[in-house]
């Protein structure tokens, strides 16, 4: 999978889950060996209060993260459920 479609596939989620009234906010997403990780918000809103959403580039799965604890905790849980191969830089992240 490529940026373009994990990015169709979180912004999807996103208006499901808000009735269209939140966005990916793109410049803040953050690139991993494993995929991306999408942040949204209200179009005239702050972001506080959405947990992020993981897209994973292999399996196309969206896990939504939290927002109780810092995303770097959220990232490590995540990254200690993958085999060490994922957390490599394999493939060019961009589209």
């Amino acid at each position: 999978m490529n940026y373009v479609k994990a990015r169709e596939l979180a912004e999807t989620w996103v208006r499901l889950e808000s009735d269209n009234a939140a966005e990916i906010a793109d410049e803040l997403t953050i690139k991993k060996p494993y995929g991306w990780v999408f942040f949204y918000g209200g179009r005239r809103e702050t972001l506080a209060g959405n947990a992020p959403i993981i897209v994973d580039r292999d399996s196309g799965e969206l896990r939504v993260t939290g927002t109780a604890k810092p995303i770097a905790i959220y990232l490590a849980e995540y990254e200690a459920s993958l085999p060490p191969t994922r957390l490599q830089m394999s493939l060019p992240l961009e589209p």
